[in-house]
């Protein structure tokens, strides 16, 4: 009898260690998780204001280039390459 009982103690504490090691470990990868998820988020935000702010300096090239009057085919040229980088990257 008192081997059972043994064994079951054994198995009893097995199982707690178990059951503690399966929570340790999931708490542990979802917060690694969590921090990767919001580190990808935060990163897309950086390339969209990057990407606004490229957009937006061209934005200006171009109004530089073509509010004036045009005078030469020079003057038409610059502005028609300011034109053509004012459309969005893809």
């Amino acid at each position: 009898m008192e081997l059972s009982k043994t064994i079951g103690m054994v198995a009893v504490v097995l199982a707690v260690l178990l059951a503690a090691g399966y929570a340790v470990g999931e708490d542990g990868a979802a917060g690694a998780s969590k921090q990767t998820m919001q580190m990808k988020v935060e990163e897309r935000e950086a390339q969209r204001r990057a990407a606004l702010e490229e957009q937006q300096r061209r934005k200006d090239a171009f109004e530089r280039a073509c509010n004036k009057p045009l005078k030469s085919s020079m003057d038409f040229d610059l502005c028609r390459t300011a034109y053509k980088r004012l459309e969005p990257t893809k």
